[in-house]
């Protein structure tokens, strides 16, 4: 049987996937994406991507050319996306919540020729050190970008380009070094609608999606850009900062799938008491990015009645590639693999591991990226054919099921045994004043040993004080082998996280 890449044709435009043949007419009138007040058809839509495509055009930007788009999730976003790839050039999201000498150096990198972007943000990156950028577009201002675009005649040919040529690039968190620009194809993500979105979620026409993860992750670019609009489905298009604001949003919206994290998903039960999330229009609770604890996922369901399907998937493969089933879920786990995607736990030597073994996780799926921009080595490194180690470690059970332990630098040795800071931070969750956690190693170079250190965060209503830390040490003696309980606690009020909200250990590290 041909894979899906090959069922293509080989002239293919992924925005014409969308916004032409039967598919577009059939949704045309039906809501594609909620945005404050505002709704947008599947006509709507094609049209201001069509337009967005003139526009960029008669500014300069031509085919193969990148456009970075540095914006929360608006409409502005979707539009311009959609309208570079239909023009044939590459659109390259940054995400708002990276610094802005990373951001620099993103559109440095990329070569972006226009950057789209706020007036906020112009001020911010002033001066712009990228020798490369012609032009700056504003969503706001005296000519915001919407205004621009109803000013414009859609009548633009999309451009015939290839299933196997870039369409878009996405920018991994950095938190190893510099981000690397990731490049995919046209064809990627077909792959990732019809094997995760259809056939691992059952995403149907009437179903709403709301992403905490934004629109320039991943992750969230999936949940909310093309997955949904892949069925007939329609996207909440959102920039909550806090619990409250989803909690709100998701009574106005009444979405049917809810993206999250781990620490939203903490945070929503935190506040439960007080404010209690109405989830009576959810039919499937979704978690990625990093590690779901146990305890959280087991107190979603007591409080709501809700499974929460945990996965994982890397900006390499363009989203997840193991994931939970409804009435099938084993928390903890980031559970077995999505279809046509092969995944196994290999030593160093590339040989598959037994069952229990702590080994390295390898990936091959159609979805891979073509490779990291200007990074030939670190390519070479990672990928062979459609094959890639993905540095996290990982155990498969007896029944084929796989859990995260840790990435590769996140492992470390206790009396001669490998401890993964994850089996720790799972029991100090459990603990009822503990709100996150992050568990590191830390060398005590007078007497070369290494000790478990516990930095963690809590809960609104707690205090941090002597007692409550003697209370969590205790908690932890209880629950876990001495030598894996933490000797030292820090409390901190939140834990640093990379621009796409993973838990940034290196941080901790450096601020011992």
């Amino acid at each position: 049987m041909k894979s899906i890449s090959e069922q293509l044709p080989s002239i293919f435009n992924i925005a014409a996937y969308f916004f032409e043949g039967d598919q577009a007419q059939k949704y045309s009138e039906r809501v594609a994406f909620y945005h404050r007040d505002q709704t947008y058809t599947y006509a709507q839509v094609g049209s201001l991507a069509r337009r967005a495509a003139r526009l960029l055009s008669e500014v300069g930007l031509e085919r193969e050319n990148r456009l970075a788009i540095l914006l929360p999730d608006n409409p502005e976003f979707v539009f311009a996306f959609w309208g570079t790839i239909w023009l044939g050039a590459v659109p390259v999201p940054i995400n708002t919540a990276c610094s802005c000498d990373d951001i620099q150096y993103i559109l440095q990198d990329s070569r972006a020729r226009i950057l789209l972007t706020t007036r906020e943000w112009q001020e911010k990156l002033a001066p712009i050190e990228s020798p490369f950028l012609k032009h700056v577009l504003l969503s706001d201002g005296e000519n915001p970008f919407l205004s621009l675009l109803n000013q414009q005649d859609e009548q633009l040919v999309c451009a015939e380009t290839s299933r196997d040529e870039p369409a878009f690039w996405l920018y991994t968190s950095g938190s190893t070094g510099r981000p690397k620009g990731v490049v995919h194809l046209h064809q990627s993500i077909v792959i990732s609608v019809e094997y995760y979105g259809k056939a691992t979620l059952g995403l149907h026409k009437d179903d709403i999606t709301y992403s905490v993860a934004k629109m320039a992750f991943a992750y969230g670019l999936g949940n909310t850009l093309y997955m949904p609009m892949a069925v007939g489905g329609a996207a909440v298009l959102s920039n909550a900062n806090n619990a409250f604001e989803i909690i709100s949003d998701i009574k106005r919206y009444r979405p049917t799938v809810l993206f999250g994290i781990p620490s939203v998903y903490a945070s929503l039960l935190a506040v439960h008491d007080i404010s209690p999330l109405d989830v009576s229009s959810l039919r499937l609770c979704i978690s990625a990015a990093e590690q779901l604890p146990k305890s959280i996922w087991h107190k979603w369901l007591k409080t709501y009645n809700h499974e929460i399907c945990e996965g994982i998937g890397t900006t390499e493969f363009l989203h997840i590639f193991l994931s939970n089933r409804v009435g099938g879920c084993k928390p903890g786990s980031s559970g077995y693999p999505v279809p046509s995607y092969d995944i196994q736990v290999v030593d160093d030597n590339g040989f598959p591991c037994n069952p229990g073994e702590i080994c390295n996780l390898q990936v091959s799926g159609e979805s891979l990226m073509l490779g990291y921009w200007n990074r030939l080595q670190e390519t070479r490194k990672a990928i062979y054919g459609q094959t890639m180690r993905t540095g996290d470690k990982y155990m498969r059970d007896a029944d084929g099921c796989f859990k995260f332990m840790g990435r590769k630098d996140d492992l470390f040795k206790i009396n001669g045994q490998w401890i993964s800071p994850l089996e720790i931070e799972d029991v100090l969750h459990q603990h009822p004043q503990v709100l996150e956690v992050a568990v590191i190693p830390e060398s005590n170079q007078g007497e070369q040993l290494t000790q478990i250190v516990a930095y963690v965060s809590l809960k609104p209503d707690q205090k941090p004080s002597s007692e409550m830390e003697d209370n969590i040490r205790k908690f932890s003696k209880e629950r876990l082998p001495h030598f894996k309980a933490p000797k030292t606690i820090h409390f901190v009020e939140n834990l640093p996280r990379t621009s796409t909200g993973k838990i940034h250990r290196k941080l901790l590290v450096k601020s011992i």
